[in-house]
């Protein structure tokens, strides 16, 4: 029998946090499942214990969701998860007296050679592909609706003094809105998802050079040490996901 060979792509990744130089509590989390292919990074915004509080809610949903039988459903089973996410920060919400409490997202969802990104907040999903980083995200920020009307630049943006208010949220009395792009996968990407602990920090072209210099774990670490020397003011999260192509003869299998 002539032996035939098929390529599938398989997801690999790393997920590294770090509480930073100057909070004392970490209320970054992240999510990862390579066999259902979900990838997420929160950043918690609150009081005391709130922002860790709304982003492990958001964890924890993610981690009910079932293999998926194909993309549409993915999708639809991490949207369900994220609306039931916010209800329970509502009702957390509440019961601590209406204080406020949201997290970001940013989420990768790859099923076979199909990749989408969903994301509310200012936490991002970058994409390296030959050579080239590429942000996926826009951010969801007052600053980057001064940039998107020409008010402000890329630079000012980094320097304004409310660049830290995002527009969007996964919490207490905001509306969900989440935003969402999607396209195919190859063999050899390399995702990076962030919390703007990194990006506050670091310029995409730094970020590029860590990314791409050795394997996953180097590269985590490298960002991760590269925001803290350059001061760990926030939480800082990196998720990396890489795609390799597993090639298997089928008529071995018989």
């Amino acid at each position: 029998m002539t032996q035939t060979t098929r390529e599938t792509l398989r997801e690999f990744a790393v997920g590294m946090t770090h509480v930073g130089r100057v909070r004392q509590e970490n209320q970054d989390a992240y999510f990862i499942d390579e066999e259902k292919g979900i990838f997420a990074v929160m950043d918690g915004a609150g009081g005391l214990n709130d922002g860790a509080l709304a982003s492990g809610l958001v964890r924890n949903a993610l981690n009910t969701i079932s293999p998926p039988r194909n993309a549409e459903d993915l999708l639809e089973q991490f949207e369900t998860r994220v609306i039931d996410a916010k209800e329970q920060i509502e009702r957390a919400s509440q019961q601590a007296g209406d204080a406020p409490m949201g997290t970001t997202i940013a989420a990768l969802l790859t099923f076979e050679a199909n990749f989408a990104c969903l994301w509310a907040g200012d936490s991002r999903v970058y994409r390296f592909r030959n050579g080239n980083l590429e942000q996926l995200t826009t951010d969801h920020t007052e600053a980057q609706e001064l940039v998107d009307q020409n008010v402000l630049t890329p630079e000012e943006a980094r320097h304004y003094a409310r660049r830290h208010v995002i527009t969007r949220a996964i919490g207490s009395g905001v509306d969900l809105e989440l935003e969402l792009v999607s396209g195919n996968l190859r063999s050899g990407d390399r995702f990076l998802l962030c919390s703007d602990g990194l990006t506050g920090h670091l310029e995409d072209a730094v970020i590029r050079t860590l990314l791409t210099n050795g394997s996953q774990n180097v590269s985590a670490n490298g960002l991760l040490n590269g925001a803290l020397e350059k001061g760990g003011s926030d939480n800082v999260t990196v998720v990396i996901v890489d795609i390799d192509c597993d090639t298997f003869g089928e008529g071995a299998r018989h």
